[in-house]
């Protein structure tokens, strides 16, 4: 019954009850000492290895018949192997616990004896033994232990009938190798349990090669699934068809796009937003020629399948955001001077045509109307983009609420790098919601509409920190105190406990993503005190100036942001010390998920995206996750992350250049400097 709980993954959870993560720890540590005290019946071996129980022959001991386990062929052998293994496990799970309960804690947990080969081998068999989603558990828990993961290997291809019901097994067998090789084990596909979506998405790689048994496999879990579910990995799904010489993505597209219209109408906004040739360039020359001309076949196929009813609704939601979209163009040759009104005028034409149209950025939002006096023509080194506000209400919800929602129409830009950057960011804040951490990420709504098209949506009721500084000459401390009221009050410590948990969730966020050009333009604060990046141009490998890579910290933690976070100035505080353990815990808790997420961004490498243009950015995203270290060597490296960032000169320095550059404001250390004009990224 011990044995049956780690058959499970290793997971993290957080609770309200502070001791709670301390009390299960040492419960788990005083159950270990209960196995480590165990008396062990002593066991001899006859001349032919047969195990022998106090001087009886082992024909007698083979008698015994566990209950759980079955007949036995040496029921002392055996139940001492397990207690062994089970020994391990809970020494294992209790020094996670530990970690879990004092993440700040850089002490290492007690040394444990160094665990032989031949030691991870027999643990790996027993525990397969007694239930192979232990042996599946413990490769996860040492994922690095090339012992364990040889082992299963073997033993999964070897029982490959036994764990059919078991969707982790699954990389185990289907290997690059196994595809090359046609391997007969490949046949038992089609009676495998669905897995998740990711685990089914890292199967369209090319490493796979499109294998028919593969591709059959993760169809069939793609379609178990609701269409709208599927549309979050519409990106990867769509450079998915670079490589899809038998059609089977395709036809699942266009299956699920006559299932389901948002699903269909996301599809399309996608194959639109793909880069096209440069004119005058041969559309069929280069790598992306073929998948470039295969985007508006397929764009068409939907189109023509869509029922009288679904053509009907297709035509007037695109319709009515292409003429808002196109504002930009009739916009650029304008003075500056006259394109707000000119803005006013256009949308002034515009009519709603319908009571189902919705938000691209966001479908569960329907528009309503549009705010004619809203539209701003933004700053942009490219055209027009221009910001319009939309009354919306929720398609599910009361239709008497409505509320104002703002979103930026880009024209000139490709934004398709964002939604990669705001696909890791959501998928760590699920992260962070399942495990039950109080870490605070705003992944908002962004949409390649056509080349170089997109829309994207405004975070409401935020200022970004340059406009922050048209108020005051105070840094972000003063700002707050004047906002939320004096240190100390109520009101004004909610809104520092709201940056402390946003500010977390971002550094663990910005050590995975590596996001650059982090200026004060780029950093928004919303009316309780969180804090929101955004722009995400830079991320990865590349980075502003020819990729100086002057940013030399993994997150920006400046000197007016360590204010807040810090007031001792010397990391001694019991906010700093809160603000450490979220960072630790968050990044633990993304490790548990790594895989998914590396997967997320390795489909999108032949995208084209400059985040690939350089280096290792999937080799070096792998790194950061640190899947070698231990929980406490992890925690410890993040806490050294974090007091590397505090009050970095060189983010420091970037502000500088960038206000000397642009004239964004900035505060350096302290020291404000006005604003010269206002930058909108």
């Amino acid at each position: 019954a011990s044995l049956g709980w780690f058959a499970f993954e290793p997971e993290w959870y957080d609770t309200n009850y502070t001791n709670f993560a301390q009390c299960e720890a040492q419960s788990v540590s005083l159950f270990v000492q209960y196995l480590s005290n165990m008396k062990v019946e002593s066991i001899q071996f006859g001349s032919k290895g047969n195990g022998q129980e106090n001087g009886n022959p082992s024909a007698d001991v083979s008698e015994h018949y566990h209950p759980v386990w079955g007949q036995m062929e040496n029921y002392a052998v055996g139940r001492e192997k397990r207690r062994q293994l089970l020994l391990m496990l809970c020494q294992h799970e209790a020094d996670r616990l530990e970690v879990w309960a004092q993440p700040t804690n850089t002490k290492e947990n007690i040394s444990r004896p160094k665990i032989s080969a031949d030691k991870w081998i027999e643990y790996t068999r027993t525990s397969f033994s007694v239930d192979p989603r232990i042996a599946l558990s413990l490769s996860s828990r040492f994922p690095t232990n090339t012992f364990v993961k040889t082992e299963v290997t073997q033993l999964v291809q070897a029982n490959i009938v036994d764990v059919r019901n078991i969707p982790e097994a699954l990389p185990y067998f289907i290997t690059p190798k196994a595809v090359d090789d046609n391997s007969v084990l490949l046949q038992q596909l089609p009676h495998w349990a669905p897995c998740s979506i990711t685990q089914a998405l890292e199967f369209l790689s090319p490493a796979y090669k499109g294998h028919p048994r593969v591709m059959a496999y993760v169809l069939r879990v793609l379609e178990s699934y609701p269409p709208e579910r599927v549309t979050f990995f519409m990106p990867q799904l769509v450079q998915s068809l670079r490589h899809d010489d038998g059609k089977l993505v395709e036809g699942y597209l266009l299956r699920a796009a006559q299932r389901s219209d948002i699903f269909s109408h996301i599809l399309i906004w996608h194959l639109q937003g793909e880069t096209v040739p440069e004119p005058g360039k041969d559309p069929s020359s280069g790598k992306n020629g073929s998948f470039l001309e295969l985007l508006p076949a397929v764009r068409q196929l939907i189109i023509d399948g869509f029922s009288p009813k679904a053509l009907d609704i297709f035509k007037r939601e695109f319709d009515f955001f292409d003429k808002v979209t196109s504002i930009s163009g009739v916009l650029f040759p304008l003075p500056k001077e006259e394109r707000r009104a000119g803005i006013r005028r256009e949308l002034e034409k515009i009519e709603m045509d319908g009571e189902d149209l919705y938000l691209p950025t966001a479908p569960n939002k329907l528009v309503t109307g549009i705010r004619v006096d809203s539209g701003i023509p933004l700053q942009s080194a490219a055209k027009v983009p221009i910001m319009i506000t939309f009354n919306v209400v929720d398609r599910d919800g009361d239709k008497n609420d409505v509320k104002p929602q703002a979103c930026i129409f880009k024209v000139g830009d490709d934004c398709r790098q964002d939604v990669l950057a705001l696909q890791v960011i959501a998928l760590l804040r699920d992260i962070f919601e399942a495990v039950g951490i109080n870490l605070y990420l705003f992944p908002y709504g962004v949409l390649p509409t056509g080349p170089e098209r997109g829309i994207i949506e405004v975070v409401p009721n935020t200022r970004s920190r340059s406009q922050m500084g048209e108020t005051t000459d105070g840094g972000l401390f003063e700002i707050f105190q004047q906002d939320f009221g004096p240190v100390g009050s109520a009101s004004f410590e909610a809104a520092r406990q709201n940056f402390i948990v946003s500010s977390a969730g971002y550094a663990v966020a910005s050590l995975l993503l590596q996001p650059k050009d982090r200026h004060n333009g780029n950093l928004l604060f919303d009316n309780v005190g969180r804090l929101v990046h955004i722009d995400f141009g830079f991320i990865l490998e590349t980075s502003p100036g020819g990729n100086m890579r002057f940013e030399s910290a993994h997150f920006k933690l400046s000197h007016e942001m360590t204010q807040l976070l810090d007031p001792s100035g010397v990391m001694k505080s019991d906010t700093w010390n809160q603000f450490l353990s979220l960072c630790v815990k968050g990044y633990l808790a993304a490790r548990r998920r790594m895989e998914g997420i590396i997967t997320t961004v390795a489909l999108m490498l032949d995208s084209g995206l400059p985040c690939f243009s350089r280096g290792d950015p999937i080799g070096n995203l792998r790194k950061r996750f640190h899947p070698e270290m231990s929980e406490r060597e992890a925690a410890n490296f993040m806490t050294h992350v974090c007091k590397d960032a505090y009050n970095k000169w060189t983010t420091a320095g970037y502000d500088l250049i960038q206000y000397l550059q642009q004239g964004i404001e900035k505060n350096f250390h302290g020291f404000s400097i006005e604003e010269g004009i206002v930058v909108n990224g």
